[in-house]
């Protein structure tokens, strides 16, 4: 009787060790299959800004598709409201880019929204605390981290693929290189010399050349979508009237009467006025982009 039960029990506890090894091997399959698909399956990147949009394009190749979603220069991106075709975009992407620090919060939620993406932030490469530029596509080494970032984000996904992808970095970061060189020249040039600004956004270039901001207080009013103090305004006519600024740096997309005003003071002033873009131009590249700016700011010192 009781060998009987023993045989009962050992039978009962063949039969579940085989459903569960047969469970298993079907399980490991279906895993093996979902990572051989997502392997052979195209890389869709969706990005918030085009700037880093074409980096994403230069690292991938040709293994996948690359979307930027604000690419229209004559509108301010502080305003845009995404609509429900870029939430659908998020939605089937597999690697997102965000700028971050507050600047793209539609596309750090529509990331967070979409459990399979792989998420690239920039601000949480530069380690941003509130209050802070956010403006990092400005940012002298931007290319080389957003560029190695992505190698190691599509490698995750095409692990077979990693050294193409490190080539294609390496070709665009060489192409970087001519901005570079003019920076490096400008540092020279602008070395201590004071610079107005109507808005931040081109702050890290000027700090990257050695520039003297003169009036922050002007600027980051602007920022803020506010009207800068009399205070600021008469610090900003001071610096002109004392010969204090070699240039002024004016965000083209964002202006108020006040900033024509200033405009104004430093034409009458002498004072040549460099103009700069938050959103990259349409026809043109990342970094010709970049060049021209600083080509642009080199003359006016010049």
């Amino acid at each position: 009787m009781m060998r009987s039960q023993l045989n009962k029990m050992l039978l009962s506890f063949t039969g579940a060790l085989v459903l569960f090894l047969i469970g298993l091997v079907i399980y490991t399959g279906l895993q093996q299959n979902k990572s051989t698909d997502l392997g052979n399956s195209p890389i869709r990147v969706v990005s918030s800004l085009n700037s880093y949009g074409e980096m994403a394009e230069a690292v991938l190749g040709n293994q996948g598709e690359v979307k930027s979603v604000m690419t229209n220069p004559d509108v301010d991106p502080h305003d845009y409201e995404p609509t429900a075709n870029t939430a659908k975009l998020y939605e089937r992407a597999t690697v997102t880019i965000s700028n971050g620090g507050g600047y793209d919060t539609w596309s750090e939620r529509f990331t967070k929204a979409n459990k399979d993406v792989k998420a690239v932030n920039v601000g949480e490469m530069y380690h941003y605390q509130e209050g802070q530029n956010e403006h990092f596509w400005y940012q002298p080494d931007v290319v080389n981290r957003v560029t190695n970032a992505l190698v190691d984000t599509y490698s995750a996904i095409k692990p077979d693929q990693r050294a193409y992808f490190e080539q294609n970095a390496k070709n665009y970061q060489k192409k970087m290189q001519k901005v570079d060189h003019l920076r490096t020249q400008l540092k020279q040039e602008m070395a201590g010399k004071g610079v107005l600004a109507t808005e931040p956004v081109f702050d890290p270039q000027l700090e990257a050349v050695g520039a003297k901001r003169l009036d922050t207080a002007f600027a980051q009013a602007i920022d803020e979508g506010n009207d800068p103090t009399p205070a600021a305004m008469s610090e900003w006519q001071g610096k002109l009237k004392n010969h204090e600024a070699v240039a002024v740096i004016d965000n083209t997309q964002s202006s108020s009467k006040l900033v024509k005003q200033a405009l104004q003071e430093a034409k009458a002033a002498g004072v040549p006025i460099v103009p700069v873009t938050e959103s990259m131009p349409k026809n043109t590249s990342y970094i010709d982009w970049q060049y021209n700016q600083l080509k642009s700011l080199q003359k006016a010192v010049q």
